[in-house]
């Protein structure tokens, strides 16, 4: 006998489910950029059968993470200068837009939450240089500006965009960080201050050109971290190409 196929809301659930877990193994380069995920292997990894694995793939696929190919399954996209900076710019673009629309909404409880936020964003900055804790702490800072710009949909594409960013930032290494100064890191923590007093004093359009201005600052010292990335793998590539003519 043929077994029940599951009710809509499970399929639903289960496929959702994988595509999470998915997302969270690319964006932490468990599954690093370039790599080709196989149905078959998702689908034994989870246990369940190809359908909800084509779904979960499809869900990936339109945050912009994977791209999949017909009878080969999805492939992890790679990092490129173009697509980190079509990323960065449109990160601009929206968040000023948010902060704009934030500014007019902003309550006074909300402004001194705010400012509270923006000292301990400070404080992580002069105690770190980890890029990876400064834009963890950032986001949750931008998140909550975002959910004072009286849009869901402002929120839904910001943590897109950051999760973009996120998968991105993985091109740091730590010994790259070592060699900062920290300059870029303390730069980001006067501008957010600045965007912060600015949303405080609705003040619309220097709120949207500090962020702006913000997301610019990260976007120069990413630039730096790719092309050492880019480096690095090329010439990795080209010390295994010789070992295999050997």
């Amino acid at each position: 006998m043929a077994p029940t196929p599951p009710a809509p809301a499970e399929t639903s659930t289960q496929d959702m489910n994988i595509a999470r877990m998915l997302i969270d193994d690319i964006v932490a380069w468990r599954i690093p950029p370039g790599t080709w995920i196989r149905e078959r292997e998702i689908a034994l990894r989870f246990d369940v059968s190809h359908a909800p694995v084509r779904e979960a793939f499809r869900h990936v696929a339109r945050i912009g993470l994977i791209r999949i190919v017909p009878w080969r399954g999805a492939h992890v996209i790679e990092i490129n200068q173009h697509a980190a900076n079509e990323v960065y710019e449109l990160w601009k673009a929206l968040f000023g837009v948010v902060c704009r629309l934030a500014s007019m909404e902003m309550s006074e409880p909300d402004g001194r939450e705010l400012l509270h936020r923006i000292k301990q964003y400070r404080a992580v900055v002069e105690n770190t240089n980890d890029t990876f804790e400064h834009l963890k702490v950032s986001n949750r800072i931008g998140r909550y500006i975002a959910k004072r710009c009286g849009g869901e949909l402002a929120l839904e594409l910001i943590d897109r965009l950051a999760l973009l960013a996120r998968w991105q930032h993985n091109v740091f290494t730590h010994q790259y960080i070592d060699r900062q100064d920290n300059a870029a890191g303390l730069r980001s923590a006067d501008i957010f201050e600045e965007l912060c007093l600015k949303l405080v004093e609705r003040d619309a359009d220097a709120a949207e050109q500090a962020a702006r201005d913000l997301i610019g600052v990260s976007q120069t010292m990413f630039a730096g971290a790719l092309d050492e990335y880019h480096r690095t793998h090329a010439q990795t590539k080209r010390n295994t190409d010789r070992k295999k003519r050997k």
